[in-house]
């Protein structure tokens, strides 16, 4: 591999404009050039980098011993020598040393690094890849085109839920691997603190993070009111609300003839009507990020708290005009099959309220489904103060529209599930 400054220089350029500048003085739309450049400057840093990093490798393979150029320096392997070199934690040497690797590689993955792909992106492409079984070249030119425009937890999400699909056939079997590996440590520490860690198949913890996070949002949702003093009623974080969720369900389970604490919430699953009556096959839960197998679907539905919710190609009616304001459960629902979260930033439905597009009153907007977005509380914020527009077309997409004070082109960014979809 040939070393070169040239995609550095190239992108360094616009910097040098900004030479002796007070930044302090900057207006907001120059910082977010400024900001944007910078990035763009630090990706061909880091490529560089990678680069070097992977020469670094190949002269420090696990054959080469004592006598690998890693070795040599004193560093147990050239991922620990690359991060001391550049001064970041291991697993920076570890996502250099990968793309390194990819740039000497003909594969999807080496040309876009050349052509600008951050090293970030390319190591998660990457580390997706490669726990995959079979040809994976599809599926990873599929994913660097999509890497091109979402930013990292967004393409984290598309690689999990791509790779899910890609190997379906094998779900079970991972899901029985992750079952006999479950644990839950207990340890006592000093001065009475007991510290608690654990490791659950899906399906469990699919249980566990849909009621502890329903105890967050009801919580959350108490602060919006005060005392008589002007305090929340509750000014808990939200790992606090889910130590006291987590002791009151263990507490009631000391005292089953006691009645319940907390919110109670229900567990949502999908699964397309093609696909209901199959053996195998995936289905999505509103909890996890990733798709879960059919056996696992129908293992959790046996419980009263499980929703099991069979999707077909026919929309449900379910608009209820202006005759009351808040959206109904069902409408909720009916939402989150087609935002799938936040639409916006892809925050976990239990964090999520329903936003009139139209607003309520303001616009007199419906309480239709039409009418309807799923947003985070900060998205929800964000949207009302910046006026940001918000459009479902006829494919029943959800595109966001930034003020200009964002986006002086006001290119509008595609939401929801679709968004989520190569």
């Amino acid at each position: 591999m040939t070393f070169s400054m040239t995609d550095v220089d190239a992108r360094n350029a616009p910097l040098r404009a900004f030479e002796g500048m007070d930044l302090a003085s900057l207006p907001d739309a120059e910082l977010v050039a400024l900001m944007r450049d910078a990035g763009d400057a630090k990706g061909a840093m880091d490529r560089l980098a990678a680069g070097v990093a992977g020469e670094v490798a190949r002269r420090s393979r696990a054959e080469d011993g004592a006598g690998g150029l890693a070795r040599q320096q004193g560093f147990a392997s050239p991922q620990k020598m690359v991060a001391a070199a550049v001064g970041a934690a291991p697993s920076e040497g570890f996502k250099l040393v990968t793309a390194g690797t990819l740039m000497s590689e003909e594969r999807p993955l080496k040309a876009a690094l050349e052509d600008g792909l951050t090293v970030g992106k390319a190591d998660l492409i990457a580390s997706t890849i490669a726990g995959l079984e079979g040809d994976t070249r599809e599926l990873e030119a599929k994913l660097t085109r999509v890497a091109e425009h979402q930013d990292y937890p967004t393409l984290k999400l598309i690689c999990s839920r791509e790779a899910a699909k890609f190997d379906a056939a094998h779900q079970e079997t991972v899901e029985r691997r992750h079952f006999e590996q479950r644990k839950l440590e207990v340890t006592q520490r000093a001065h009475g603190r007991v510290h608690i860690e654990g490791d659950l198949p899906a399906a469990q913890g699919a249980i566990l993070i849909t009621f502890l996070e329903a105890q967050v949002k009801a919580a959350f949702q108490a602060k919006r009111h005060a005392d008589e003093h002007g305090l929340p009623v509750d000014a808990r974080s939200a790992p606090q609300i889910r130590a006291d969720a987590l002791v009151a369900l263990a507490a009631h389970g000391l005292d089953c003839d006691g009645e319940g604490s907390g919110v109670k919430a229900t567990i949502i699953l999908r699964v397309n009507a093609d696909d209901a009556d199959r053996e195998t096959g995936l289905a999505t839960c509103d909890a996890l990020n990733a798709p879960i197998s059919l056996t696992a679907l129908r293992e959790l539905a046996i419980d009263a708290t499980v929703l099991r919710m069979v999707v077909n190609a026919k929309s449900q009616v379910l608009d209820m005009g202006r005759e009351q304001r808040l959206f109904s459960w069902a409408q909720r629902m009916a939402l989150a099959e087609r935002d799938g979260g936040c639409a916006r930033c892809h925050a976990p439905i239990s964090h999520c309220i329903v936003h009139h597009i139209k607003w309520w009153h303001r616009d007199s907007g419906p309480t239709d489904i039409s009418n309807g977005v799923l947003l985070c509380v900060s998205c929800h914020t964000i949207i009302h103060r910046d006026h940001w527009g918000i459009h479902v077309d006829h494919d029943n997409h959800v595109w966001f529209t930034p003020p200009p004070t964002v986006n002086p082109d006001r290119r509008r960014q595609l939401g929801g599930l679709a968004a989520l979809t190569p």
